[in-house]
């Protein structure tokens, strides 16, 4: 009998993920490939989902709150009697696994390790970005998305029997690199109104400000005058509080370059691997980054990566041989010039392109993310 495994994330995406939402995305694309384990995945509900589902190999479990529950307990009163952990807790009671995987939002945690480690479940913290932990959390493994954010909670509260770091993947058959895509390409950069001798260079992510997209939009400014160059913002403009004031002011920001900059909204997971195929080259500006999945999604594409000198991207870019790094300092500008060698230099742009390609291919595909994870399993339940 297969050992059953149930991976929990916060109450903010569904799962499946209908949006960018990488934790999610790691949870459904590792589990609905396990062939040794039976996977059990733990999310807040949608419209469009059923709260119990078996789908893909996988059994979702999603907690439903009505619209008078949320706004008489955690609105108005802000006294939640059935709140997300303890619901979480009843499905864990319910599906018995002999292991719980947690994602982030270690606040919602808390109280379910206390009980998980009094029942002799085994547990796992899987932490995808750095946060400040204030109380004491005892796990049986600590699991990182980059060895930069395992290092960083060794020595905090968190305790863990076993420290090791799993990154993300790609779905190498579905990113497909340009060079093998050729028709697709041309046509997804029609629709999009694109010229075939066009350069695009892309910024993917949400826009707010550790995203850094002002200094995407200066680089532009920079290169205004090369003729047939453009550029695309797509990811998710917020619309409320500080991330909306933010993107909003990036669009006045870039107004003065007209049809040469273009900001799109948020796509389904589904077709982010068509979009990459419109680029030529991508750009993360970013404050800090823990190991995002646009790096390796992009470089998968073909698309040679510029990017920040931040977090995990320093565990897999070697400047110059399958990306970039942009120099610290006046970002904007080092950007150009890397965009600028980019589009002179085409031998430079395919050996950077392929590099980046053999890389995700080598260590980056989900198979090899789902393998490392079974053998996390394995050492905690079965003691292999």
């Amino acid at each position: 009998m297969r050992k059953k495994v149930l991976m929990v994330s916060g109450p903010i995406h569904p799962n499946p993920p209908l949006k960018g939402a990488a934790v999610e995305t790691w949870m459904y694309e590792v589990s609905k490939r396990f062939i040794g384990f039976e996977p059990h995945i733990v999310s807040i509900s949608h419209p469009f989902y059923p709260d119990e589902e078996y789908k893909d190999d996988i059994f979702f479990h999603r907690i439903h709150f009505g619209r008078l529950y949320k706004r008489l307990f955690q609105k108005i009163t802000r006294v939640d009697p059935l709140s997300y952990p303890k619901r979480v807790a009843r499905v864990i009671h319910d599906v018995r696994p002999d292991l719980v995987h947690m994602h982030n939002f270690i606040r919602w945690f808390d109280p379910l390790v206390k009980n998980l480690n009094k029942n002799s479940v085994k547990t796992i913290l899987h932490m995808h970005n750095e946060v400040v932990v204030t109380n004491d959390i005892e796990v049986d493994a600590f699991a990182g998305c980059s060895k930069y954010i395992v290092d960083s909670y060794k020595g905090t509260a968190v305790k863990a029997k076993h420290y090791c770091c799993i990154y993300n993947g790609v779905d190498l058959k579905r990113f497909k690199p340009y060079w093998e895509a050729h028709a697709l390409r041309e046509e997804i950069r029609n629709r999009f109104g694109i010229h075939k001798d066009e350069f695009v260079v892309l910024f993917v992510g949400r826009i707010s400000p550790e995203k850094g997209v002002e200094h995407f939009i200066k680089s532009a400014f920079m290169l205004k005058d090369l003729k047939k160059t453009r550029f695309l913002v797509i990811g998710e403009i917020s619309e409320k509080g500080g991330r909306k004031s933010y993107a909003e002011e990036m669009m006045r920001m870039a107004a003065p370059l007209g049809d040469r900059i273009t900001f799109f909204g948020v796509f389904p997971p589904s077709k982010i691997h068509l979009l990459y195929l419109l680029g030529d080259a991508i750009v993360l500006p970013s404050n800090f980054e823990a190991f995002p999945m646009v790096p390796i999604e992009a470089m998968a594409t073909g698309l040679p990566v510029v990017a920040s000198q931040k977090g995990g991207l320093k565990e897999y870019i070697v400047d110059g041989f399958n990306g970039f790094f942009i120099k610290e300092g006046d970002f904007a500008e080092d950007i150009a010039k890397k965009i600028e060698s980019l589009i002179s230099d085409k031998r430079l742009k395919e050996t950077v392109s392929h590099a980046g390609r053999k890389t995700v291919e080598d260590r980056f595909s989900w198979e090899h993310v789902v393998s490392e994870t079974e053998k996390l399993y394995s050492k905690l339940i079965v003691g292999n």
